[in-house]
């Protein structure tokens, strides 16, 4: 299926873009100056002195009363030059790694002196490295150059370390610590880059994934199965086959990056891979929950065809495309923040970015917030005939920018959401019942019986109508006309469709005309004026004299008016 295959192609070119950027961005930007003064920093007791320091970080650390409080103790660390996306694993794992190579050396508070007026201060070696302390403000931690030189310290003092010592010292904390303590001394040798316990381990991590990733899936059609009682269709079994894929990914990426933690890699080249493999599980999470849609959308559908009010009958069909925005924003964010973009600037910097947007898309974002002004007053819904602006049609679909009308020559009319909502519209639809109102014009010889007898015969054919109100009949006899009698017949039928309503009045009418046959009447013809105008100065001049005559005959006179 087409989706199916739609989001690794928009993912990975998502991947390429993301990757530019932030190659370009770490390229190209330059620091901008910042302030000289250093900020002010407290005095922190526990620290205070490299003896206070020292005496802190073993009690911190010591197993004695269980597990080491490992977040309280990388606060004597300076980890400022750690990845900040590794930085608190690799803080407390070099915790660990620091607090063995302490015990070994013997390193006790009563070794390091109260107060040193030199920084870095050293107390103590192994074979060329060097372990500082440095003064941060009035504060003593553990330097830059300890922290980074930890993990190649620890390799020359682990072959010393006896198997127990590295199990207490793992604990619960540090499970990569106590597995290392039961690989045999054999396979710790490295014959092709890693040591070979490693490439054992990854081979038992690739076939523990593919048994996860069976058992998954197992577990998510148990659920389906339980969530959707009908049989799966063949676009659902479908479905079920394509998240085999992102579900493995997803096992094997994590597994990689539990197994990498025991590695001991170079912090650079362990940054770099630990960034790869989160994108990579991010855009496998973002293409399992992508595929895992229609299995929801499937079931909200079926609600939406069920749905007896506008909103739901909008709203459903949009859950879809929600989820996908809500999955895209979500994994890209992750994904930034995964490559050390900052996304909480970015957001403040498309601030502006969106305000410009936001003024070019102002027509568009109209017609959004018509659309949710249509949701919220319910003005029509899909299936009823409006009219608006001289169209009339039936409403057939509401979307987030338009709303289309079939009109009465079958052709499909689009309007803007904003329109409508400024627009008069009369909702045709929403009618309980049609008014029908016509005057039948009788004769001006039309006797007043035939007249009585037409009214009661219409009122006897309107009540016996079965689509016919019958409070809302009205047939008087009601107005004299110059050249006729008008008779007004006004009722209510209960149609719901512009054809229903044409096809009810034609059998009213028929019965109308049948009744004025069977008394005798016609409706009368009305009188058409014809008003000839001449421009012949003879005929004129005849008529003027005419009138005068006239005017002498009764009696009166005419006097020209003045000029």
């Amino acid at each position: 299926m087409l989706f199916l295959k739609r989001p690794f192609r928009i993912l990975i070119l998502f991947t390429l873009v993301v990757y530019l950027a932030t190659t370009t961005t770490r390229a190209d930007v330059t620091p901008l100056p910042t302030d000289p003064t250093p900020e002010a920093i407290a005095v922190d007791p526990e620290l205070r002195s490299p003896r206070a320091t020292i005496a802190y970080f073993l009690a911190t650390m010591k197993p004695a009363e269980g597990d080491a409080d490992l977040q309280r103790a990388i606060k004597a660390l300076d980890p400022s030059d750690l990845p900040e996306l590794v930085r608190d694993e690799r803080a407390r794992e070099i915790a660990i790694k620091l607090y063995a190579i302490l015990t070994y050396k013997e390193i006790t508070p009563a070794k390091v002196p109260t107060s040193a007026t030199t920084s870095p201060l050293q107390i103590g070696e192994v074979n060329t490295y060097g372990i500082y302390l440095e003064q941060t403000g009035p504060n003593w931690r553990f330097s830059r150059s300890t922290v980074n030189d930890v993990p190649d310290i620890f390799r020359e003092i682990e072959h010393n370390l006896s198997k127990n010592e590295m199990r207490k010292l793992g604990g619960t904390t540090a499970t990569w610590l106590t597995i290392r303590s039961y690989v045999p001394e054999q396979l710790k040798g490295t014959t092709f880059i890693l040591e070979d316990w490693h490439w054992v381990a990854a081979a038992f991590t690739l076939l523990a994934t593919f048994l996860v990733q069976y058992t998954l899936v197992f577990l998510i059609q148990r659920l389906f199965s339980r969530v959707f009682p009908s049989r799966f269709s063949p676009d659902q079994k479908e479905v079920f086959a394509s998240i085999r894929k992102p579900i493995f990914v997803i096992v094997f990426t994590s597994a990689l990056q539990l197994l990498l933690s025991s590695f001991d890699l170079e912090i650079d080249f362990y940054t770099f891979v630990i960034t790869w493999i989160s994108t990579i599980r991010i855009m496998a999470i973002m293409v399992l929950a992508i595929r895992l849609i229609p299995m929801f959308t499937a079931r909200v559908n079926r609600f939406a065809a069920e749905a007896t009010s506008v909103t739901e009958e909008i709203l459903y069909p949009l859950v879809e495309k929600a989820a996908w925005l809500c999955i895209i924003l979500i994994g890209s964010a992750q994904i930034l923040w995964t490559h050390g973009v900052n996304v909480s600037g970015l957001a403040a910097g498309l601030g502006l970015g969106g305000l410009a947007f936001a003024l070019a898309a102002k027509d568009t974002i109209e017609n959004i917030f018509g659309a949710v002004a249509i949701l919220i007053d319910q003005p029509f819904r899909v299936g009823d005939t409006i009219s608006m602006a001289g169209l009339t049609g039936t409403v057939e679909h509401i979307g987030l920018r338009s709303t289309r009308i079939r009109t009465p020559e079958n052709s499909l009319l689009s309007l803007p959401n904003s329109k409508i909502i400024a627009s008069h519209v009369d909702n045709l639809g929403a009618r309980t019942s049609v008014r029908v109102r016509t005057v039948l014009n009788l004769p001006l010889s039309t006797p007043p019986s035939s007249i009585e007898a037409l009214c009661a015969g219409v009122r006897a054919i309107l009540e016996s109508h079965p689509l016919c109100v019958r409070d809302s009949i009205v047939v008087h006899f009601n107005e004299f006309n110059p050249s006729s009698l008008g008779v007004l017949i006004q009722f209510n039928l209960t149609l719901q469709t512009w054809a229903e309503e044409q096809r009810r009045k034609e059998e009213v009418y028929l019965a109308i005309i049948r009744l004025l046959g069977e008394l005798g009447l016609s409706l009368a013809v009305p009188i058409q004026e014809i008003a000839v105008k001449t421009t012949n100065s003879d005929t004129s001049s005849q008529a003027c004299s005419d009138g005068i005559e006239a005017f002498k005959r009764l009696g009166l006179s005419w006097k020209p008016p003045a000029r």
